[in-house]
């Protein structure tokens, strides 16, 4: 699996490197499923791009109000792009939510993930510090929250099995790191699912 090191000058380095990773996928519609304060659309606009972006989350001043947990308001195979950066962990039923990413997407659907055994993360538990904010157990009900705890190990086969399912392949996955690590890059690519924070992969249907 090939390691990509992130630009800790961009704006939002995640997304933008995941707009750099795959240039020539940004045609078209993209809806941006979890969009949060858009930072995708932001990232695609720096890029010049000039695909149409749709930003759907549960926050009701987005765009299109939707929960990846029911059936996402579109038609079957009617979006050319569909991404959910760091979103699938944040649901319930992340079978359903998959399956709507498959159902909806055209031709390629975008994820990252992250990797809960990350070294730093390990090294936080073993001194009995938090995780963060997304897990424990806080005093006041949190407005949202990291339902699964899962390796990047995991969330590869997760991905490529269910992907399957759908009738979908992986077509590129990458270990991501900022970059302070880009000195061990090769100790990454050898241990991601020691030393990488983020799974990032790109699917297409089979056969396509």
């Amino acid at each position: 699996m090939d390691v990509m090191v992130l630009d800790r000058e961009a704006v939002a380095p995640k997304v933008s490197g995941v707009v750099r990773a795959y240039p020539s996928i940004w045609r078209g519609t993209v809806v941006d499923i979890g969009c949060r304060t858009r930072d995708l659309e932001k990232a695609l606009a720096l890029e010049g791009y000039e695909a149409r972006y749709i930003g759907v989350d549960v926050d009701p001043q987005a765009e299109v109000v939707a929960d990846l947990g029911r059936r996402l308001p579109f038609e079957d195979k009617s979006v050319d792009v569909i991404t959910a950066l760091d979103v699938l962990e944040h649901t319930d039923d992340i079978h359903h939510a998959f399956s709507e990413l498959c159902r909806v997407a055209r031709e390629h659907i975008v994820i990252t993930l992250p990797n809960c055994y990350e070294v730093r993360i390990r090294v936080r538990h073993l001194r009995g510090k938090p995780i963060s904010g997304k897990y424990g157990l806080p005093i006041q009900r949190p407005n949202d929250r990291h339902r699964w705890f899962f390796s990047l190990d995991e969330a590869r086969t997760f991905v490529g099995e269910v992907s399957h399912k759908n009738g979908w392949k992986v077509a590129d996955e990458r270990a991501l790191v900022g970059s302070r690590v880009e000195l061990i890059r090769s100790a990454v690519h050898r241990w991601p699912n020691l030393l990488s924070p983020t799974y990032l992969a790109l699917l297409r249907p089979v056969g396509g």
